[in-house]
């Protein structure tokens, strides 16, 4: 069996980026004398412009935050990854996200990550928080050719496991996928209408645990289905 499972805000805190983007937005500001949070905001609001459009270059950091420096007069070239193995080792998995890795995999699961982040700096996360000798590969929005809602993202898996209502309980089932959500389902509604006003009330995964370590309870009858 396939499984397939969601990286940032599934087995790793979203929040576990901030220090990256603050240094990245710090070193912007600070060649035009803007404060940090303004630039910042200026990424965020440029990403979330590319997030409607499902445009992959939404989920790419280096890009944003360079074309975000340009737009503030700063010609400069951003590299994330080299401010992000500078905190990579400071990031904090989710309780219980190795070990539910490691479970999907004694139970004789294929499991790959699937995730929108870049495979530049996903793989990078993934090595070096030992994610990699759990898994049997990656996929990537820059490896598949679209976001995680083209049906070239789910080949041949049977299960999605994510936190996201969109990508990893929508666009999933349509193509036949179990889905497993983990997190606060509405919080979570409220952030695609917020978006894509996409209102997705009537939509529910076929599994909703409120943490990682609910849901490994579960996995052995989920997997058994």
């Amino acid at each position: 069996m396939l499984i397939l499972v969601d990286l940032d805000g599934t087995l790793l805190p979203l929040e576990a980026w901030e220090p990256i983007f603050q240094e990245i937005s710090e070193l912007i500001g600070g060649k035009v004398g803007v404060d940090w949070r303004i630039v910042y905001r200026a990424a965020k609001d440029l990403s979330r412009e590319l997030l409607r459009k499902l445009n992959v270059r939404a989920f790419d950091w280096d890009y944003i935050f360079t074309e975000v420096a340009h737009r503030f007069g700063v010609s400069i070239s951003i590299d994330v990854n080299e401010v992000l193995i500078k905190y990579v080792h400071g990031f904090k998995p989710f309780d219980g996200a190795l070990e539910m890795l490691n479970v999907l995999k004694g139970l004789g699961c294929k499991v790959i990550i699937a995730t929108n982040g870049m495979y530049k700096y996903q793989q990078v996360v993934i090595k070096e928080l030992n994610f990699v000798k759990f898994i049997d590969g990656i996929r990537t929005p820059d490896i598949i050719g679209c976001p995680k809602n083209c049906r070239e993202f789910f080949d041949g898996a049977q299960v999605m496991i994510g936190d996201n209502p969109l990508f990893d309980v929508y666009y999933p089932a349509q193509f036949g996928l179990t889905t497993v959500f983990i997190g606060d389902w509405e919080r979570r509604l409220m952030y695609i209408m917020d978006v894509w006003n996409i209102d997705l009330t009537g939509v529910t995964p076929t599994y909703s645990f409120k943490s990682i370590r609910d849901t490994l309870m579960a996995l052995p009858v989920i997997l058994n289905q």
